[in-house]
């Protein structure tokens, strides 16, 4: 889109932590504005009204958007069940590949390990392919473990069971 042509829009919300050590938040959205300053005066009117005034004025946000452009979750979201389950999925592939018959929990508390399969995790959405995952997961495997006893095909074997079992499907 031409920077000339582009059309701002601002939201603005009402946002505060509340509970005995601010474990939860509240989030009202409360407008859409065509100028910063018509955000502005509508956090003046809010801010006088019952239940706002009980919060300090930096509670209200003021998001700027381009009409017509996507912002947010360009690649999808998902929700913390799968993310769980995902890394549930990613440690069960890992053990079955490495003979490991600890449980989850076991060789979660393998500090080595752990990190490891974090390392792998925070890259298997967006890597897609077989060859490129085996060849980040042999990376990691060999800086973590010195693994240099496994070819590349067993790497390739891991990626390719990541991926059969669905890891990406939520």
């Amino acid at each position: 889109m031409n920077k000339h042509l582009d059309i701002k829009m601002y939201q603005l919300y009402h946002e505060y932590e509340y509970g005995e050590k601010n474990e939860y938040k509240e989030i009202k959205h409360l407008g859409i504005y065509s100028s910063e300053q018509e955000a502005s005066k509508a956090i003046d009117r809010y801010y006088k009204l019952a239940g706002f005034k009980k919060h300090p004025k930096d509670c209200f946000k003021v998001g700027e958007y381009i009409v017509d452009v996507d912002t947010n979750w360009k690649e999808g979201f998902v929700n913390s069940i799968g993310l769980d389950r995902n890394f549930e999925i990613l440690t069960i592939c890992f053990n079955e590949w490495s003979a490991n018959n600890k449980s989850l929990y076991e060789s979660w508390n393998n500090k080595e390990y752990y990190n490891a399969l974090c390392n792998v995790y925070k890259v298997v959405y967006k890597i897609k392919d077989v060859k490129e995952l085996a060849e980040y997961i042999q990376k990691v495997w060999v800086s973590q473990f010195n693994y240099k006893n496994r070819n590349f095909n067993d790497y390739i074997e891991i990626a390719n069971n990541i991926i059969v079992k669905e890891f990406y499907d939520f």
